[in-house]
């Protein structure tokens, strides 16, 4: 059995200067990171460097570049790759480590695991031949949730112990087996807010009482990154430049194993996997076992200690956006560790003992080299256990039901493409049909009397399953997967019980869906010619415009994101523009109401070369119109058109407003549709000149009464009143219900109307017939709250039905695809009030994909989804949920589009 030396390896400390809490507690004596173990003193310590010891203070973004590069700068068992920079401009580092000849050959091995990520034409020999001298690559990677700091100290702990160690088994085992990666700081911007709000807030003292300013952070708070992202569930959608810098760090590597290192409630102690349920049923039983090995091993790294540590709770691996969940569709062992944190230098726990953040950083450094051990003894197991997941991928596509998922070339093809290269950014494979494609398919998200023979025309993507990111690729495009039907058991029990659900993120993210495309998988691979495409190499296939500037208008087809994103940067360029409200034909072409017209009169100059270069830029052909004539529908001058305003966007910022809705609406805005957005602190909303802005946008939120007050909330009505347009999401729209705003003519209903009283007898011919016997007491109706919520849903892909002659619903063929996240339903407004734009599908057609409560399959259908209603000279555009949900769901980038751009005026 090894000793506890080799067991534990960390780093030997003498006396470890950590801040006094005022009571005038005195941190306890702690215990060394690495009992026994002794260090080389040309390897330079952090405290040497940045003035403070492992877990005595809180290292920035600075601390850690200058920890690194002193690293880097002593010892040739490490390599710094810096691989992107953060939003605001924090360079994102990892550190290749091993031993000297492992990390001079870095780009061999390398290129080795790319070799095996795509092991077809392989032959079991040449595998054990490649692999014979080949280190195991492991990835550590460290605060995606700026927060939830002690991960990063424990990085630069773990870099320290692995250079400077001497007489450590393990890490001599490690370095011999091993190349490890190690981000330590994922977030940094994330990172550095919440460093300076806590420095700021501490006193001569660290404060350990858990709603003191060291530990509460104003708005927004560091988890998030600089856009205000999640970046723990942004590994699909790729919305944010520090994750596709990541991603495409990983494949550049194929890490064997990847290490997500968290933080979670101060009250709790220590998590690791396996994972509770539910687990995604594409998570092999080989991957499972992986997941136990490496928890049994942490297991007993900790049982040596004395850490508490907790399996298979709370933390599910279901859904494929995670830091962990991802790497595993792609055939890693992806893990989540989760450390109690002190968010901040010490915090007391209910039962009054005291959490250090140092104990936070041991944990993680101690969980850290537990799983690199695991790695290093199982190395070429873990090797060939990637390359079985490989090989499985390919399989998948010639053995299993469906060999290809085809993409006709119809509908958005700027959205279309975006799919495409989105795909292609992560790895998997996507080819562009060259010739007319036949085979035997389904379509996803349609009925299934569809199925059958289909020829898809040239321009079809297809991804086939015939390949090694099938898994993945299979995970992200299919509309729906089952969760454990015991799990789902249990939860339906709970939730009749009141005792809070364990769902613990969306149950429903297919990509078509989202994208709101469509979609076919074949049963058979579709005959006919195709040709792979590079990353980044879909494209809409929009013509260039012509030379030759047209002698009326331009004219460009509404109902792609990309004609949204042209016409956002003509309006801010100051080009006139008027959208038709009906459908025409011109020149033999049927344009969709909505379509958008430039006469050539009276706009800036260079308009033609201008409108060249953008055109090209976003995706879409505009039509030169040499003649004003329409061949039917309305005319070019109609009077059912509306001239567009330039869009002055006003949003509502700082608490209550939910930080994610702001940074959604806020980043597809900005970045995505090149429309500016000036944030105003929620409660001086009643200061701005709102009257200069055409759209106020009011993010999800709880609170907005308080946040506002009286005038806020009538600057608010004032601003609809005189001629503008309010949006809200979610929590705000039921905000806008209320009595006291008033604003809104819906009512967020009820899991249960009340019963109508019954009326009383006035007299004698009133009176009731003879009582009947008193029917069985019903126990659960006598127990169940009197005003409550409906359930909610957790994250699923529901259809609603869209009017096509209301401008909000301009783009869509009579239905989009939204992801509902929570128990709103809103009652449908009346004819005389406003118009129903969207309302959830009937009952058999409402579900689309992931788990839906029954209570909200009675409830939802043919509720409000989308709703304006008129006020005055303005508007109010009221969504039942975020449309922006994670920036991933471009099916629904119009409607926003629509209430910003075509809204103002009317």
């Amino acid at each position: 059995m090894p000793t506890v030396a080799s067991l534990v390896v960390p780093f030997v400390l003498a006396a470890v200067a950590v801040a006094q809490v005022p009571e005038p507690d005195a941190a306890p004596k702690p215990l060394p990171f690495a009992p026994g173990v002794t260090y080389d003193p040309a390897i330079p310590t952090l405290e040497q460097v940045t003035g403070h010891a492992p877990g005595a203070e809180v290292s920035s973004h600075a601390d850690v570049e200058r920890y690194l590069r002193a690293l880097a700068a002593a010892s040739p068992r490490i390599r710094l790759v810096d691989y992107g920079a953060s939003w605001e401009g924090r360079t994102l580092w990892y550190a290749i480590v091993g031993a000297p000849v492992q990390v001079a050959r870095a780009g061999e091995i390398q290129a080795a695991m790319q070799r095996l990520a795509d092991p077809r034409g392989m032959q079991d020999g040449d595998v054990e031949a490649l692999i014979a001298d080949l280190p195991a690559v492991g990835w550590l990677a460290n605060c995606v949730h700026g927060d939830e700091p002690s991960g990063t100290d424990a990085a630069l702990l773990v870099l320290y112990h692995l250079l400077a160690a001497q007489n450590d088994p393990v890490v001599d085992k490690v370095l011999a087996e091993c190349l490890v990666l190690i981000d330590p700081l994922q977030n940094p911007d994330g990172r550095d807010r919440f460093v300076h709000s806590t420095r700021a807030a501490r006193g001569r003292f660290a404060d350990a009482t858990p709603l003191g300013a060291e530990h509460s952070q104003p708005w927004p708070g560091g988890r998030s990154n600089h856009a205000l992202f999640d970046m723990n569930r942004d590994w699909f959608a790729l919305s944010q430049p520090e994750t596709q810098a990541r991603v495409r760090a990983f494949l550049a590597w194929w890490p064997l194993v990847y290490v997500d290192l968290h933080e979670m409630g101060g009250d709790s102690t220590y998590y690791f996997p396996p994972p509770a349920a539910p687990v995604h049923g594409e998570i092999t039983a080989g991957q499972r076992a992986w997941l136990s090995r490496y928890g049994r091993n942490n297991a007993r790294w900790f049982d040596r200690f004395g850490f508490d540590y907790f399996t298979r709770e709370a933390y599910d691996s279901f859904y494929p956006g995670y830091g962990e969940g991802w790497p595993t569709f792609h055939g890693s062992i992806g893990m989540t560790f989760e450390m109690a944190s002190a968010r901040g230098l010490v915090f007391r726990r209910r039962d009054d003992s005291l959490l250090w953040y140092r104990d936070g950083v041991h944990r993680h450094f101690v969980a850290s080299m537990a799983t690199l051990e695991t790695l290093a003894n199982g190395r070429a197991e873990a090797q060939r256990s990637f390359v079985q997941h490989r090989r499985a991928g390919i399989a998948r596509g010639e053995a299993g039901p469906i060999k290809e998922y085809v993409f006709p070339d119809t509908g958005d093809r700027t959205r279309l493409a975006r799919l495409a290269n989105l795909l292609l950014a992560q790895g998997i494979e996507v080819q562009r049909a060259t010739g007319e494609l036949r085979a035997s398919a389904v379509p996803l998200g349609r009925p299934a009397a569809e199925a059958g023979d289909r020829t898809f025309a040239a321009g079809a993507y297809v991804v086939s399953l015939a390949q090694p990111a099938s898994t993945l690729a299979h995970v992200l495009l299919e509309p729906h997967f089952d969760m454990d039907r015991a799990f789902v058991d249990e939860q339906k029990r709970r939730e009749a019980r009141r005792l809070g659900t364990e769902f613990y993120d969306l149950t429903a993210w297919s990509l078509p869906l989202l994208f709101g495309v469509e979609a076919w998988a074949t049963t058979a691979v579709a005959t006919g010619d195709r040709a792979p495409l590079g990353v980044g190499a879909a494209a809409s296939g929009a013509a260039p415009l012509r030379a030759q500037p047209p002698q009326v208008a331009y004219v460009v087809a509404w109902g792609q994101n990309g004609a949204a994103a042209l016409l956002a940067e003509l309006l801010r360029l100051g080009v006139k523009v008027r959208s038709l409200d009906r459908a025409f034909t011109l020149d033999g072409v049927e344009y969709p109401a909505g379509s958008y017209v430039i006469r050539v009169h009276d706009q800036p100059d260079g308009l033609h070369a201008r409108l060249a270069q953008l055109a090209a830029a976003h995706g879409v052909t505009p039509y030169c119109a040499d003649s004003s004539w329409i061949e039917q529908g309305i005319s070019l001058g109609s009077g059912h058109a509306l001239a567009l305003k330039v869009p002055r966007v006003v949003m509502a910022w700082d608490r209550p407003v939910n930080p994610y809705s702001a940074g959604w609406v806020r980043y597809l805005l900005e970045q995505r549709y090149g429309v500016p957005v000036t944030p105003v602190r929620t409660h001086q909303l009643d200061d701005v000149e709102l009257d200069r802005f055409t759209v106020l946008i009011l993010p999800e939120a709880d609170g907005y009464g308080r946040a506002l007050g009286e005038r806020g909330i009538a600057a608010v009505k004032g601003f609809v009143e005189r001629g503008g347009v309010l949006v809200t999401f979610g929590s705000a729209t039921r905000w806008l219900c209320e009595k006291e705003v008033g604003l809104l003519a819906s009512e967020a209903e009820p899991r249960v109307k009340p019963e109508a009283p019954k009326p009383k007898a006035n007299d004698a011919a009133d009176a009731a017939p003879e009582a009947k016997p008193d029917a069985p007491f019903d126990y659960g109706k006598a127990i169940r709250p009197d005003k409550e919520a409906p359930p909610a849903v957790p994250g699923a892909i529901l259809r609603v039905t869209v009017d096509p002659d209301h401008w909000l619903g301009f783009g869509y063929r009579g239905s989009a695809n939204v992801v509902h996240d929570s128990s709103h339903v809103f009652t449908p407004v009346k004819l005389d009030r406003g118009t129903n734009v969207a309302i959830y599908a009937e009952a058999e057609q409402l579900v689309l994909a992931g788990f839906v409560w029954d209570e909200s399959r009675r409830l939802l259908p043919q509720k409000a989804f989308l709703v304006h209603q008129p006020h005055g000279k303005g508007h109010v555009v009221a969504f039942a949920e975020d449309p922006n949900v994670r920036a991933f769901a471009d099916g629904l980038n119009l409607f926003l589009l629509n209430a910003v751009l075509l809204t103002a005026g009317r």
